[in-house]
């Protein structure tokens, strides 16, 4: 078989970054003489690994819905002004809360940058292989109440989609007025993924509150259960108006 025949070949197994690096040694031949074939054929393996891994990656960010879809974790800012815990945020990066099934509060006030920084913890995620999902807390109950009230079955498609969403991001947490029924279908959210998933809320307002804002009752106290019990809290401080300075990654 001549070598155009096996790139062909290569690239109907869908094999198309292997071809591309053996296309590239056979235009290369003084750069890999010296090898073995052992060694010539780990290189066009180990490209292919790496070329349906960033591919990977990327799905996974794009299919996510992150409002900042370019945060990156190497890029957190952690000036002294904004009180991060460096430690606590590098062990949190390795994503082994996901593992655990436990959750992330970021709390601070507008601008302060909680979105972007969920955003950071959500590309790590899907570095790590993990499927992400980033919803306005509005917008995922108004999503949830809908497919509901459609009595199609689109509502337990739904909840097991989010079953499945190994990361869930739910941003401006409480920013609106909230009913019991609102309440009502996050309880039965949090419920589902309680063994399956972790879920970031981002909040201005320190989690001790929530229940005054909710209203204390059975639903209220229910949740405030299920996601304070396994969460780690961070608290973000302000530092200048971090939705200009993020503009730029969007």
């Amino acid at each position: 078989m001549s070598p155009e025949q096996t790139i062909a070949k290569m690239k109907e197994m869908k094999l198309s970054a292997a071809a591309e690096a053996y296309e590239h040694q056979l235009a290369n031949p003084d750069q890999f003489r010296g090898l073995c074939f052992d060694d010539r054929l780990a290189i066009l393996v180990d490209y292919e690994a790496d070329v349906r891994s960033t591919k990977k990656i990327q799905r996974l960010i794009k299919g996510s819905n992150m409002y900042f879809q370019a945060a990156c974790p190497e890029q957190i800012n952690y000036s002294a002004s904004r009180g991060l815990d460096r430690s606590q945020i590098s062990r949190l990066l390795d994503c082994s809360y996901i593992k655990k099934n436990q959750n992330i509060i970021f709390e601070g006030a507008s601008a302060s940058g909680k979105t972007w920084l969920s955003c950071a913890f959500g590309v790590a995620a899907c570095r790590a292989g993990y499927k992400v999902k980033y919803y306005k807390m509005r917008n995922l109950i108004d999503e949830l109440l809908v497919s509901r009230a459609a009595l199609d079955g689109s509502y337990h498609r739904l909840l097991d989609r989010l079953k499945k969403t190994q990361l869930l991001i739910i941003d401006d947490f409480l920013l609106h007025e909230v009913s019991s029924d609102d309440m009502g279908e996050l309880l039965e959210l949090v419920d589902a993924r309680l063994l399956t998933g972790s879920t970031i809320l981002c909040s201005q307002y320190q989690h001790e509150g929530w229940v005054k804002i909710m209203g204390r009752t059975a639903i209220t106290e229910a949740f405030m259960s299920r996601i304070k019990s396994s969460s780690h809290i961070i608290k973000v401080n302000a530092d200048d108006d971090l939705r200009m300075a993020n503009s730029s990654l969007l």
